[in-house]
């Protein structure tokens, strides 16, 4: 049991502030976060930079969403990244309340 939780050890709690955080500033909360903790704890680290890379990653969705509003497609593709980013917000903050990490679908890694 100690193999399992020793697997599953990062801090949690900080995931979830970066989390909350993405709601009210997708990019910038998150990215400040994990530069200020990234050599504390690996596997916290790889969080947050999961956090910060999804932030990234869906704010240049939405941006090229936004842009395809000439050609009428973005009038849909935008509500539905939009929706997408704090439904995908919500489930990370309910992995992180239960202290397991997660990496939403559709994240590029722009952070190594």
């Amino acid at each position: 049991m100690n193999e399992f939780n020793e697997e599953k050890s990062f801090d949690s709690s900080i995931a979830l502030v970066s989390y909350i955080l993405a709601i009210f500033t997708l990019v910038v909360g998150p990215l400040i976060l994990w530069a200020v903790k990234k050599d504390d704890d690996p596997r916290t680290a790889e969080a947050l930079r999961n956090v910060a890379n999804f932030g990234l990653s869906f704010t240049i969705y939405n941006f090229i969403a936004w842009l395809t509003t000439v050609i009428l497609i973005g009038f849909v593709l935008g509500p539905i990244i939009t929706v997408l980013t704090y439904v995908f917000i919500v489930i990370g903050i309910i992995k992180s309340l239960n202290g397991e990490m997660y990496k939403p679908p559709f994240t590029l890694d722009i952070i190594k």
